[in-house]
């Protein structure tokens, strides 16, 4: 069981994600220190923590894909878009418009806007399985043999 669940491409993926908020904040949070306006902050620190995501799910999350560079990256880039901008406008209602802090209202965006949607969006349209049988680090179950 605990071999199937690190095998999982939601728990790598996860894994991806959290390296990948750390780039992202803390290009965020650097460049709103040093005061750049909260809408180039949240989407400066998204488009770079995108383009390490991209290879980190590409490499480590979706083993089993089938997708070249090219097609993969070209819908990657059209989510990183849509998300930024999501991203970016949760962000200044959050900060600008109820005074909560860079960090939190960054972070709340991520867990309830970005996560959700970019890893159902990375599953199934940036890199859907490859046509085949379930590719798994698990041994196969034999079946049950009759008469037993």
């Amino acid at each position: 069981m605990w071999k199937r669940f690190k095998a999982s491409w939601l728990v790598r993926g996860l894994g991806a994600g959290a390296m990948t908020s750390v780039i992202d904040h803390g290009v965020g949070v650097s460049l709103a220190f040093f005061g750049a306006p909260t809408r180039v902050a949240a989407m400066s620190g998204k488009v770079v923590g995108a383009v390490f995501s991209y290879f980190a799910h590409r490499t480590f999350t979706f083993k089993d894909h089938a997708q070249p560079l090219a097609a993969s990256g070209a819908r990657y880039v059209g989510f990183v878009v849509l998300i930024s901008l999501i991203h970016g406008q949760v962000v200044v209602w959050l900060r600008d418009g109820l005074g909560v802090p860079y960090v939190v209202a960054a972070v709340l965006a991520d867990v309830t806007v970005v996560t959700p949607t970019w890893m159902l969006a990375l599953r199934y349209v940036v890199f859907p399985p490859a046509p085949g049988p379930l590719k798994t680090d698990a041994p196969p179950i034999d079946p049950p043999t009759p008469g037993t």
